[in-house]
């Protein structure tokens, strides 16, 4: 049971019942069903604090903190965050059916100078991104969240050497994957607000998601 913090009291009675008498019943049933279930339960909240509130129940926190496992947050794990990345690109690569894409070392110092409040999960959101902005086989700071100390995303500026880099074609489609990606993270996923954002029609905006492959489930988060 994940968020176990969030749990509402009302329903924090009825599980106490279920790990007590190790029975319920179902919604509208008369049956009584016995229960022969192991609760693991996962909290990023401070069930202490809850409790000293008034938010969560004693005896439930005692029926469950039987054997606690402490995790600790990803910006205390530093060694993992490469790691995980990693196998985060592998995942997104893999699942569009692409080549293997890397990190540069840019790219990687930044992930693992940031704090990472949102933890694992935000790490994973900040790879998938990277994933739908990148086009080449490398990911550099200009793919990463402006939020963890990313580069703006500018696919038209010229290399070193002023010569431009890609097709003119290239360049656009670039910017414009950029600022659909920038206005759903905006509208957390909502295509008819990305759309107003960006003064097209909805119908323009669905076309260019599946055009570039973007997901905007990703941005719900």
């Amino acid at each position: 049971m994940d968020e176990i913090g969030d749990l509402p009291l009302s329903l924090q009675v009825k599980l106490l019942r279920v790990l007590q008498e190790r029975e319920f019943e179902l919604v509208g049933g008369t049956e009584t069903i016995r229960a022969d279930v192991r609760i693991i339960a996962a909290t990023n909240r401070n069930l202490e604090e809850l409790m000293a509130e008034g938010r969560f129940r004693e005896d439930l926190y005692f029926r469950l903190n039987v054997f606690p496992i402490y995790m600790p947050p990803l910006r205390e794990r530093k060694t993992d965050i490469i790691l995980l990345a990693s196998h985060f690109v592998e995942k997104y690569a893999s699942a569009a059916g692409r080549a293997p894409v890397r990190l540069t070392a840019q790219a990687a110092d930044l992930l693992m100078g940031h704090p990472w409040p949102g933890n694992v999960r935000e790490l994973e959101n900040a790879i998938e991104r990277a994933m739908i902005l990148v086009t080449g086989d490398v990911i550099t700071e200009a793919h990463l969240p402006p939020s963890i100390g990313g580069k703006k995303h500018t696919p038209s500026a010229a290399p070193a050497g002023g010569e431009a880099s890609g097709s003119m074609e290239e360049t656009v489609e670039n910017l414009e994957r950029e600022m659909i990606v920038s206005a759903l993270e905006k509208t957390r996923g909502n295509r008819a607000r990305a759309a107003a954002l960006l003064g097209i029609t909805p119908r323009m905006i669905s076309y260019k998601i599946g055009k570039y492959g973007i997901d905007p489930e990703a941005f719900r988060g």
